[in-house]
């Protein structure tokens, strides 16, 4: 499901690439919110992030540090895009490069044979 998920959002991170997004870059939009309760919003939408990734890669090891890691290259730098919209094209190829090595992650941890533990003696 992971090789999945990661090979599909990889496609449209490369779909994307080159194009201009005319969206807005908050995660929640003006709709919803204005002025200082915009800001404070994203900003702990971003924390909470953060502090996801961190608990997530933290609590990995190998190859699944590298597929979380991969996950998580573009969401953390989403305020380089906010602050200096020129980094934009930048932001998005770390992105696409990070989701490109957790598709690689999740497919060798796919292929890696299982590790079989053993029972010892039984009587």
């Amino acid at each position: 499901m992971a090789l999945g998920l990661t090979a599909l959002v990889f496609v449209q991170e490369i779909r994307g690439l080159g194009r201009g997004h005319a969206g807005s870059g908050w995660f929640l939009g003006a709709p919803l919110l204005h002025g200082w309760a915009l800001i404070a919003v994203n900003v702990f939408i971003y924390g909470y992030i953060c502090w996801l990734a961190f608990w997530f890669v933290r609590g990995t090891a190998g190859r699944e540090r590298l597929f979380m890691m991969g996950w998580f290259a573009g969401i953390l730098l989403w305020p380089l895009r906010m602050l200096r919209p020129q980094w934009a094209t930048v932001t998005e190829n770390i992105g696409a490069f990070g989701l490109a090595v957790a598709l690689l992650a999740a497919l060798a941890l796919l292929l890696e044979p299982p590790v079989v533990a053993e029972s010892g003696d039984q009587h």
